[in-house]
């Protein structure tokens, strides 16, 4: 093997190296703590939970009390996404025991993204959350 061979081929590993660091999986953000969550839908149904998470590498686990529910959640982190699921139990007669999800990205606008709720199927509405602890 001739000398620039050798160098093309040591380059080429160097690059491809310095692509694997880079390109790796994004660090997980941290989400623990408590967040105030406040959403919307087209159909006027409401979301305004505090959720309190620990978190443990990308996983997410906490609960969620809003006005008239309260329930586990846990959830998966992504870089500075985070896809979570609160099984709401009723606290009072106007809300229904169901699954809410939420999917959002933190960013320079705070967390911001979209939540189903199994109430109010086939509908998506967007939220906002801050952190207050």
């Amino acid at each position: 093997m001739n000398l620039p061979i050798k160098l093309r081929s040591a380059g080429a590993l160097a690059g491809f190296a310095l692509i694997l660091s880079t390109s790796g999986i994004a660090e997980a953000a941290n989400f623990a703590g408590s967040w105030a969550v406040a959403g919307t839908m087209r159909n006027g149904a409401t979301t305004a939970p505090v959720c309190v998470f620990r978190q443990v590498g990308n996983k997410v686990a906490g609960t969620c009390k809003g006005p008239s529910g309260i329930g586990s959640a846990a959830g998966v982190v992504s870089g500075s996404a985070i896809v979570w699921r609160w099984n709401r139990i009723a606290t009072a007669r106007i809300q229904v025991n169901g699954i809410v999800i939420y999917k959002g990205v933190w960013g320079a606008a705070g967390l911001r993204g979209t939540w189903t709720d199994s109430a109010s199927p086939g509908y998506v509405g967007t939220f906002s959350a801050r952190k207050v602890r």
